[in-house]
């Protein structure tokens, strides 16, 4: 589905604007994320191939994926890094995060789980690169616009735009998460 009034959300990430029209129809969600002061944009596509064109290479644990979505933190390969993001490999497993270091070596990966107690949380459990647990059960939840930290406009600028969107935040960290879509 392309984000058809994409240029509602204009400014708030130079990565994303950046996208080429292809680029851009192929969309099929941004996640805005408000980290510690800073907003960053995940760009969320249906196949590897614009994912590929978007981030230079592809590392195997995402090409590999037997996934609908793609997704890569734009500004996370500005900064040298880089954040990716699969659906789950199993029912109970919503979405697979990977962060690689500037030089393509995998840092962490991280199992975002529903919550057998309640449809609005998700459960994460982080990893290092040899699969070592760091921490289980961390805790992001659903809820209102009062959970978005970030410019308070942008939730509105989506929705004058036509647009779907979804709060979430992180129980004990400074992060706030704006997911963007067609409706």
């Amino acid at each position: 589905m392309q984000f058809l009034e994409i240029d509602a959300l204009a400014e708030y990430s130079a990565a994303l604007d950046a996208l080429t029209e292809g680029q851009r129809a192929a969309l099929v969600e941004i996640v805005f994320c408000f980290r510690h002061g800073v907003l960053s944009a995940t760009a969320v596509f249906s196949d590897v191939e614009t994912l590929r064109e978007v981030t230079g290479q592809v590392p195997d644990e995402i090409t590999s994926a037997v996934t609908r979505r793609y997704g890569v933190d734009l500004e996370s390969l500005v900064d040298g890094r880089a954040r990716f993001y699969i659906d789950g490999d199993k029912p109970e497993t919503v979405l697979l995060g990977f962060t690689y270091s500037a030089v393509g070596k995998l840092e962490e990966w991280k199992r975002y789980r529903r919550d057998p107690d309640s449809k609005q949380r998700l459960l994460i459990d982080r990893f290092d690169a040899a699969s070592e647990v760091k921490s289980i059960g961390e805790v992001e939840r659903a809820g209102g616009p009062d959970l978005w930290k970030g410019p308070l406009e942008l939730p509105e600028k989506a929705k004058q735009a036509g647009l779907h969107v979804i709060y979430l935040a992180k129980e004990t960290k400074d992060q706030s998460y704006l997911r963007v879509f067609q409706s």
